[in-house]
């Protein structure tokens, strides 16, 4: 019955900053003072978490929140592919491999009309954002999704094949990228391009609503990411603008309350919905926005929640190197959880899959928001092939004062004597004013502070057997984004890499980008300047790395004054040394969410091989086809693997 659920929770221009000590504090667990450039170190240790937060330096320079704001505009131009060469320093020949990274594009629908030759034609062509409320999205979140892929070709030179007719000379690609930008084609954005309008308004009301909580409708990743409907809910919009993960030569789009997307790894044409080869058996069983690396076993996790009033039921989902379910459990685990579950990311370590929920209270009336101090839990769930598969043990979290809701994971492992251990961004929203939204978003910082939350850099520890065992702020500087070297998901890691605010512990959007070392209780950071805004930082491995630092760190830089933006490069090992090299998009993507890169040969794709495919990909599109949506095989042209073809692998 599709019933409209209700839910209330209860519960710059800086200078580069090189390593700072962290005061010795008495707790058993190490916190970060978050320290700016040309400031003196904050002689203060970190308070409990229950008491005032402790002080945070700060710069004087405020970053340019016009030009921030113009991180939110549709990108009404895709690239198809494209040769760029840095326009400030040399890329390093050892980068090799492709980066993607997706995140919400269009926020008026229809903006990218339709293939000339479709039989059905929008009756208004695309309009400039805000020129028309009707076609807006509510929230930054809403937008469909859109993928940059840029391919290091490090040293790598095409070569001409034998019997080739064509005597053109191979393009030179030594020290240069290719790169990609397209939409990803899915039902949603297919169907509002050929009616050129918004036709999916089930999240109006959820963002709307009088006492909806400020967390929910937060930015850049709000709580609510979906409308509750029952069942397979055929407004339900699936952006998949969340994250983009490559594994086993398979690339997908991803979402949280619908099924992923297959996206050609070349091309970035996108190759229709995914069941992950069969092993989700409905819709309805739709998949979380994160997967997650055991970078160990060389396996890949997933996870999906059945959502209900009274009890949700939680399907883990786990593939070997081949993209295959693992033989144990048939790969799959599937639990069941206490009430309405939403959760929208994971953490794993060796034996479980570590998840937070926050208790709901669920009714047939409007959002609503309680004052009540919430009730969260974190639950350890076996996974298949462990000896307690599909067991779960749950250990509530003791409050504090604000919720640990739409925790935001970095990564989890197992110590010694078993504690699993994982650290998060947590968001606290008492400093939140209006959650109230509407276009154009964050053109002022008071307006911002009053649509992001508060967030941290928290560490959490519970024991299988003895419970819960503490939470811990390693820093109170606002962060987003936190990420570790790949090679230690599931494991433990000692360096975190995040995006940061440019005024301390004080709310501000994503700006620079900062490395903590858990280690020697350190932090170095480089900041651009007032009108430049990073996105996630990837770390991005290299071929016989050393040490966990010794590759390099990949984010967009958006230039809102020039409404222009760039891939930058530095070292993992010298961030404060700021970019090596800069790689000029040639178009301006918007502020995104999560991404992935894709080391070694594998995906070093040359310049001719990604031309080629996307050649084809933009000429099956102009057919009007629809061969995103065919149930063919078009494996041969590299436009679509079937589900049987990902299911069995090398088979085939």
């Amino acid at each position: 019955m599709n019933l409209l659920l209700a839910a209330a929770l209860l519960l710059s221009s800086t200078p580069s900053q090189a390593f700072q000590p962290i005061h010795p504090i008495t707790s058993a667990q190490f916190k970060f003072t978050a320290l700016q450039a040309d400031m003196t170190t904050a002689a203060q240790e970190a308070s409990p978490p229950s008491q005032e937060p402790y002080t945070t330096t700060t710069t004087s320079v405020l970053p340019d929140m016009a030009a921030y704001s113009n991180g939110y505009k549709t990108v009404f131009n895709e690239i198809s592919c494209s040769l760029v060469e840095p326009n400030a320093g040399a890329l390093p020949l050892d980068l090799v491999g492709t980066y993607y990274k997706c995140g919400p594009a269009m926020f008026s629908a229809g903006s990218i009309p339709p293939p000339k030759n479709s039989l059905v034609k929008p009756k208004q062509p695309p309009v400039p954002d805000g020129t028309d409320p009707t076609r807006m999205v509510q929230h930054p979140f809403e937008g469909d999704g859109a993928i940059l892929a840029v391919t290091f070709h490090g040293s790598k030179q095409a070569e001409v094949e034998d019997g080739d007719n064509n005597t053109k000379e191979p393009v030179d690609t030594v020290g240069k990228t290719t790169v990609r930008y397209k939409y990803v084609r899915t039902n949603a954005f297919t169907n509002e391009r050929k009616k050129g309008k918004k036709l999916y308004t089930g999240m109006e009301s959820t963002r709307s609503a009088p006492n909806v909580s400020s967390l929910g409708n937060d930015i850049h990743l709000p709580f609510y990411r979906h409308h509750l409907l029952t069942g397979l809910n055929k407004l339900r919009k699936n952006t998949s603008n969340t994250s983009v993960v490559y594994f086993s030569k398979k690339l997908l789009s991803l979402w949280s309350g619908g099924l992923p997307y297959k996206i050609d790894s070349l091309a970035l044409s996108t190759e229709g919905r995914s069941q992950l080869g069969g092993i989700i058996k409905r819709e309805e069983s739709a998949c979380g926005g994160r997967a997650v690396l055991d970078a160990k076993r060389n396996r890949i996790l997933f996870y999906g929640i059945d959502e209900d009033s009274k009890a949700s039921q939680l399907n883990l989902y786990e593939f070997n190197a081949k993209f295959q379910p693992i033989t144990e459990n048939d790969g799959l685990v599937q639990v069941k959880l206490p009430g309405l579950a939403l959760i929208h990311d994971f953490g794993v370590t060796e034996n479980y899959a570590v998840f937070v929920q926050s208790m709901l209270k669920v009714n047939g009336m409007q959002y609503m928001l309680s004052k009540e101090p919430g009730k969260t839990v974190i639950h350890l769930v076996s996974r298949a092939g462990s000896q307690n598969a599909g067991e779960i043990k749950s250990f509530q979290i003791p409050f504090d004062g604000f919720d640990d809701a739409n925790l935001q994971f970095i990564n989890a492992y197992e110590d010694n004597d078993g504690t699993v251990v994982f650290d998060a961004i947590r968001s606290d929203d008492r400093s939140q004013g209006s959650s109230n939204i509407q276009y154009p978003w964050a053109t002022s910082l008071s307006e911002y502070k009053n649509l992001s939350t508060k967030k941290s850099l928290w560490r959490y520890r519970v024991h299988p057997q003895r419970g819960f065992i503490s939470k811990d702020c390693l820093t109170e500087e606002q962060i987003y984004f936190g990420v570790v070297n790949q090679q230690k998901s599931g494991s433990a890691h000692r360096f975190i890499y995040a995006a940061a605010g440019a005024l301390g512990s004080e709310v501000a959007p994503p700006q620079g980008i900062v490395k903590y070392d858990l280690e020697s209780n350190t932090r170095e950071s480089w900041f651009p300047e007032s009108y430049e805004f990073c996105g996630e930082p990837m770390y991005a491995s290299t071929e016989g790395e050393t040490s966990e630092d010794a590759g390099y760190i990949l984010s967009t830089l958006f230039n809102g004054k020039e409404e222009t933006s760039e891939l930058i490069v530095l070292r993992a090992d010298s961030i404060s040394q700021g970019p090596i090299s800069r790689i000029p998009l040639g178009m301006a993507v918007p502020h995104g969410n999560h991404g992935c890169f894709a080391s070694g040969d594998e995906t070093n794709y040359t310049f001719e091989e990604i031309e080629r495919r996307a050649k084809l990909a933009d000429k099956m599109e102009t057919r009007g086809s629809m061969w995103n949506e065919v149930k063919s095989d078009f494996s041969g042209l590299g436009l679509r693997f079937d589900d049987m073809e990902e299911y069995f692998g090398d088979m085939m």
